[in-house]
């Protein structure tokens, strides 16, 4: 006994493991798509807060140097010229005791700290993202010594 099937059932046989081997396959792929998408998410999620983070250090930068709220705000945003979506920058400083500035503009001083606070919403390439929260709001806050 060579084989299960008799030769008469022999393309029975073969119809029935082809017909296993479709249904294991539909049953696999939805599992592979959905890995496949949460992975493309999280890569372009962890993407965006890298550039983000540089972002802030750029900023962080120009506020140590002194620079206007605008000027800070403006680096920040040219850093992040290549991401669509709503970005709040934040600027704000700690004197050299620790206590905060009242303001960017008329509160920094040498040798305090400038912060500045980058916020971005990001949305989703996929429907796995979609699935799990409409968006993700990404923070960075970078802080550097004025001086």
């Amino acid at each position: 006994m060579q084989h299960s099937c008799h030769r008469s059932c022999q393309r029975s046989c073969r119809r029935t493991e082809r017909g296993a081997a479709a249904v294991e396959f539909a049953l696999v792929v939805p599992l592979l798509l959905a890995i496949l998408f949460s992975i493309i998410d999280l890569g372009f999620a962890i993407n965006r807060y890298t550039v983000l983070n540089n972002a802030t250090r750029e900023g962080v930068r120009a506020a140590s140097l002194s620079h206007s709220t605008e000027d800070i705000r403006a680096v920040v945003e040219g850093s992040l010229a290549d991401m669509s979506g709503e970005v709040d920058v934040d600027v704000t400083c700690l004197d050299a005791a620790g206590g905060s500035c009242s303001s960017w503009d008329g509160g920094h001083q040498s040798g305090g700290t400038a912060l500045v606070t980058v916020s971005y919403e990001h949305s989703w390439l996929t429907p796995m993202g979609d699935a799990v929260s409409d968006s993700l709001k990404i923070t960075k806050t970078s802080r550097m010594r004025i001086e």
